[in-house]
């Protein structure tokens, strides 16, 4: 009989864990290792229940560019999936609020990026954040010299609400900014 060979076994991943199936069997391992373990489903047909990660918020800084600041914005998801992302984007004269309309997959983004966790999130204060971000106006200015935010400061002002709001803790106000860019 033996165990399924990485190789040749289809797997699938959710969350730390890869799943296949061999001779009629279900195995699992953690990511990372090689000892598949049995698992006593009744039957193949049943797929293990996906672990339930928390809803988590957290901070997104993305490479631009040599010489451009970092492009910051706020992604609320579950570890390893699609979530929404809210952001300004544009000239730093005239940002707009652009918000994911649909879930969005940043390990796919082309970009080279940091993400930080700033909390978990209940579904409730999951909305906040959306409501938040929403009513945060996107910096603007008259003219290039008259610039003194970007994305990065809006993203640091919705940071510090919710954090005067106790959804995150004021400390990660501090972290970001500390990573604060000169625009």
């Amino acid at each position: 009989m033996g165990e399924p060979s990485a190789s040749t076994t289809p797997t699938k991943t959710i969350g730390l864990r890869e799943f296949c199936e061999f001779n009629e069997q279900t195995f699992s391992r953690l990511r990372g290792t090689d000892k598949w373990t049995k698992n006593n489903f009744v039957s193949k047909s049943h797929e293990p229940p996906p672990p339930s990660s928390p809803l988590e918020i957290s901070l997104v800084i993305e490479d631009q560019g040599e010489g451009e600041p970092c492009h910051w914005y706020l992604f609320v998801g579950r570890e390893n999936e699609a979530g929404k992302v809210y952001q300004v984007t544009g000239d730093a004269e005239f940002m707009t609020y652009e918000p994911s309309n649909e879930p969005v997959d940043i390990s796919l983004s082309p970009a080279s990026f940091n993400m930080y966790n700033l909390a978990e999130l209940t579904e409730q204060q999951a909305r906040v954040v959306q409501q938040l971000a929403e009513q945060e106006c996107p910096p603007k200015a008259p003219n290039r010299q008259a610039v003194v935010e970007n994305c990065q400061g809006w993203t640091l002002r919705v940071i510090q609400k919710l954090g005067e709001m106790s959804i995150i803790p004021i400390a990660k106000y501090g972290m970001a900014s500390s990573m604060l860019q000169p625009v």
